[in-house]
């Protein structure tokens, strides 16, 4: 009889650990803890590859690959491209924001990179003969350069907004011809 009573009570134990642990999974039903499947957006509707990057990228193994969707998701809009794009990734990047993925800076910095006129890419506080050194001059170029294609890729391709592209290219041309004109003075 002790026996029979022993395996009740095991019995008991087990259920309720086994309750438990089913509470536990389905408090963590926000975040999805298995490995998910991480698959980049592709296809040509943009619409759908955000919806998709918000449900991969609402799992917490697939954030870390946060850039790696964005950047996805601009060749995706490159082939649907539309000035609603702009307003799209804007959404998107609020979302992400308010998910915590990135913070404001980074959203700020994914969206004027891509869909701004004006270059982030140049420092706001520095000495004007200090950026004539030869190599902080090369690496301003590179990093304005590098952020040019990138607007070439947002505003032209995925947005068609061919005007500000050419503003954008236009800035680009008159800041370097600023910072050559500085450097000779700086020079001299």
């Amino acid at each position: 009889m002790i026996r029979f009573v022993k395996k009740i009570y095991c019995g008991k134990n087990l259920l309720f650990i086994m309750a438990i642990l089913g509470l536990l999974t389905l408090s963590c039903e926000n975040r999805k803890y298995l490995q998910p499947a991480c698959t980049l957006p592709s296809g040509v509707n943009l619409e759908e590859a955000l919806e998709h990057s918000r449900k991969d990228l609402g799992h917490l193994g697939c954030e870390p690959m946060f850039d790696s969707y964005f950047v996805r998701l601009i060749d995706v809009a490159k082939r649907d491209p539309d000035l609603e794009n702009k307003r799209r990734f804007s959404e998107f990047l609020e979302w992400a924001h308010d998910q915590g993925m990135i913070d404001k800076i980074q959203a700020r910095s994914y969206y004027n990179r891509y869909f701004n006129t004006t270059f982030i890419s140049l420092p706001d506080d520095y000495n004007v003969c200090s950026t004539c050194a030869e190599e902080t001059k090369k690496n301003i170029e590179n990093q304005m350069e590098n952020e040019l294609r990138q607007k070439e890729e947002g505003l032209l391709r995925a947005c068609r907004d061919k005007g500000a592209y050419y503003t954008a290219s236009d800035q680009y041309n008159s800041i370097l011809l600023l910072l050559d004109a500085t450097c000779t003075s700086c020079r001299n």
